[in-house]
């Protein structure tokens, strides 16, 4: 299993275990974590700003997650 597969698998297992709006504000917050690190600021920026339209627009989480780069998952998952 890939770190982004891991990843995908760990939000799951939150929304599972409470609410799959909990998993979704994890993953904003994991996102949002990643200002400073090697990704460009820019694209996480742009990254931030699609999830939280994402949440305004009730999209579900496999839907957001499928929207996340592989690359930027595998660093969340590290």
């Amino acid at each position: 299993m890939t770190l982004s597969q891991q990843y995908d698998q760990q939000k799951h297992e939150t929304a599972d275990r409470y609410r799959e709006m909990d998993a979704v504000d994890e993953v904003l917050h994991d996102i949002k974590n990643l200002r400073g690190s090697s990704v460009d600021e820019e694209t996480l920026e742009d990254l931030i700003e699609q999830v939280e339209e994402y949440i305004h627009y009730n999209e579900p989480l496999v839907y957001i997650l499928r929207q996340i780069p592989t690359d930027i998952k595998t660093l969340l998952a590290e």
